[in-house]
């Protein structure tokens, strides 16, 4: 995932969740989210996935981006999941597609709002440190990812991954350890920069938001309606 291709949807985008108010969008994607991960049935989460796909597909083309990025999650629920495929098939159907459907929330966010206005109304609302934190996983979390890809495509071109099922999935985990140890440094790196550039612990939104409209309320209620039925389905 390229993270300059992610902000150039975010900031030139021309598609209805764009139009709508950056508080609004996250309001509504909290709510989804939680509607998500509230689902303890393949049905419930069934449910709420097809109203994510309904609520992303506001960002018209770019569903297909919110798409394949949502699958990074999807990827890791399936390892996760592998003890229960037989012993429990319907919990690991059920933490796949909710997998799905939260990656298509927060895919669909990031690629329709600017990371400076999500930040920017997190920090009205939380402490600085919290803002400041999950500012910097944002911005780390895409070149982690690109990372975990150069290494895994690494080691699959000089065969060291392995045959067996068991031995690969001993492999990646090995890689994934490697990017997780290398995350807490390049984080804090990052940090050391902005300070040296003048960050000054509060994210300011680089335009004043209009008055909130009607499509903002509708997101708003849409996705509560949404909440509300995956907890009366549970």
């Amino acid at each position: 995932m390229d993270v300059q291709f992610i902000d150039e949807l975010a900031a030139n985008g021309r598609t209805p969740l764009h139009a709508a108010l950056p508080w609004a969008k996250i309001a509504a994607s909290a709510a989804l989210l939680a509607a998500s991960i509230a689902a303890r049935t393949p049905s419930a989460a069934g449910a709420a996935a097809a109203a994510v796909i309904f609520f992303a597909s506001a960002s018209r083309s770019q569903l297909r981006h919110a798409a394949v990025m949502a699958l990074y999650p999807v990827f890791f629920a399936g390892l996760f999941v592998l003890g229960w495929i037989r012993s429990d098939p319907l919990f690991a159907l059920t933490v796949v597609i909710k997998a799905f459907s939260t990656g298509l929330v927060a895919a669909t966010l990031i690629t329709t709002t600017p990371f400076v206005d999500i930040f920017a109304a997190i920090s009205r609302v939380t402490p600085a440190v919290v803002s400041d934190a999950l500012f910097m996983a944002y911005r780390s979390f895409f070149v982690l990812i690109n990372e975990l890809q150069d290494l895994l495509r690494a080691v699959r071109l000089r065969g060291g991954a392995g045959r067996g099922l068991f031995q690969q999935l001993r492999t990646y985990g090995q890689v994934l350890g490697v990017v997780i140890l290398h995350s807490a440094d390049m984080t804090e790196r990052m940090y050391r920069v902005m300070v040296v550039r003048g960050y000054s612990q509060r994210i300011e939104s680089a335009r004043e938001w209009p008055p909130p409209g009607s499509l903002d309320y509708l997101l708003i209620a849409y996705a509560a309606t949404v909440l509300g039925l995956v907890l009366a389905l549970g």
